[in-house]
């Protein structure tokens, strides 16, 4: 395409017809023949790289302000707004395949990664093909890309877009973060189906307040189709408010507590899983699932409800449902023979927190230890919450280091202690991850959980600017393979 056709009608100044044979938003990545864009972002300036965009042999510089020195060899277009110039070009470039999809947008600040698995799973079971978009992998088709961004910026968006279209995909469901809807990432596409899961407190290192957290998320109903399907937890309060918001009658609320549009009731939790029926404007179904706990049922109300709307077989949904039996890092199991259990899990925000601890001290005769920290650089304001709902639902706990990033990780475990009910004493401090997660396992005994909590299914740790290679779960293997040879060689001797 030429760069007139790529910016036609983002701005009224004369703009060349020269071919433009690829977009960039990084000047690294720019290759003879690129257009470059640069953006602001909240920590680099793109248009500090112009100049070594142009040396990487840009064909084009599409910005906001040009910098005063600027050799130019090349066409430099000035836009009122880069973000909005790049989505409009990219989805050109591409040939607006998100047309061409059946979109199903995911966001709130938590469940969004087991709800979009849960839709995936029941268009599997439609013989649909459906790709994936989210915090922990990008799927198309048979493949797998390991996730850089919950949401992927427009650039990308397009791109994933494109080739689920040449692999002959129908649908996609993706997760959508606050930072993307408030950086219009999603700008342009049409949602079929969009859903809000609740509104926790994340992220106010990025929003400020949770005012503009939550206005944020509101924003994923302005890329709803004029006919598409608004979902929202009915049982939270900022999802009733968003309910609200919306042209009367269009809302479809869902939910445990309150009346709701598709109701949950008759709920029975176990270790191999949830069951319950859900009342439905398309009907009653009984639902099973192999995930763990009450508040997974949210997730699996939202996912039957988007899926139904949409025109699913009910015998279909239950089916999809009842096949996924886990998401990497989601309350995941780590088998073993010694009668405790361990379980890993993602929670990294205090509602997070709340959910899981509440969902296994249901389900634990035992003692619920816990091991988790909390990010660097990040909210600080959760820090204390998370400490105090720690004391309060788990029996033992220990405090370690999460990502610490820029922050010493002893001055975030003590902000997290600092939370804690007075009268609690039953903790340690490791801020040694592995070491924290082998102390709260060598303590476990029969019909006790260990619950690891933060990480899930992340593979790293990231201190100041490095990251290293760190998985939860090898930890745990690694040491219940040494306590089985300890066990094996003590019962040979005896």
């Amino acid at each position: 395409m030429t760069l007139r056709d790529l910016l036609h009608g983002v701005t009224a100044d004369p703009v060349a017809a020269i071919p433009v044979s690829g977009l960039a938003r990084h000047s690294k990545q720019v290759r003879p023949g690129d257009c470059f864009v640069a953006i602001r972002g909240a920590s680099v300036d793109g248009h500090a790289y112009i100049e070594e965009a142009i040396t990487r042999g840009a064909a084009a510089v599409v910005a906001e302000r040009l910098p005063r020195q600027t050799s130019r060899p090349c066409p430099c277009v000035v836009v009122r707004d880069a973000r909005h110039a790049l989505a409009v070009m990219a989805a050109r470039f591409y040939g607006h395949p998100s047309r061409k999809l059946r979109l199903i947008g995911v966001t709130g600040t938590n469940g969004k990664t087991t709800t979009t698995y849960l839709i995936k799973r029941i268009l599997d079971t439609l013989h649909a093909p459906c790709g994936l978009l989210g915090t922990i992998v990008y799927q198309i088709g048979s493949r797998e890309i390991p996730s850089s961004n919950t949401t992927p910026g427009p650039l990308e968006l397009q791109r994933y877009f494109a080739q689920m279209v040449g692999e002959g995909i129908e649908w996609c469901t993706m997760e959508i973060s606050s930072h993307a809807l408030d950086q219009r990432r999603i700008e342009g596409l049409e949602l079929q189906a969009a859903i809000l899961t609740n509104l926790g407190s994340d992220h106010l290192d990025y929003h400020k307040t949770r005012e503009a957290y939550g206005a944020a998320k509101r924003r994923i109903f302005d890329a709803l189709r004029p006919d598409g399907l608004a979902l929202v937890n009915g049982d939270d309060d900022f999802g009733r408010l968003a309910a609200d918001t919306l042209p009367r009658g269009t809302a479809v609320t869902f939910g445990l507590e309150r009346p709701a549009r598709v109701a949950v009731r008759d709920i029975r939790c176990t270790w191999q899983g949830s069951e319950a029926a859900l009342d439905t404007p398309w009907g009653t179904l009984t639902v099973r699932t192999p995930l763990l706990g009450r508040h997974n049922l949210y997730n699996v109300a939202a996912a039957a409800a988007a899926t139904l709307g949409l025109g699913v077989e009910t015998s279909v949904v239950r089916q999809g449902l009842a096949a996924l039996d886990q998401v990497p890092g989601r309350l995941e199991p780590v088998p073993n023979d010694f009668g405790f259990r361990v379980l890993i899990d993602y929670a990294h925000t205090a509602d997070a927190l709340r959910l899981v601890l509440s969902a296994v001290r249901e389900l634990t005769p035992g003692r619920l230890l816990i091991v988790f920290g909390c990010g660097g650089d990040r909210d600080q304001s959760k820090r204390p919450v998370m400490g105090r709902l720690a004391s309060q639902l788990a029996d033992y706990v220990v405090l370690t280091s999460d990502n610490p990033r820029h922050e010493d990780p002893m001055d975030i475990i003590r902000q997290i202690a600092s939370g804690f009910v007075p009268s609690f004493q039953h903790f340690q401090v490791q801020a040694d991850r592995e070491q924290a997660i082998v102390t709260a396992l060598a303590l476990a005994r029969p019909e006790d959980t260990v619950l690891l909590a933060g990480k899930g299914h992340e593979a790293y740790q990231i201190f100041q600017n490095v990251s290293i290679p760190f998985v939860d779960r090898d930890v745990v293997e690694r040491w219940l393979t040494v306590r089985q040879h300890t066990a094996v060689s003590l019962g040979a001797a005896a």
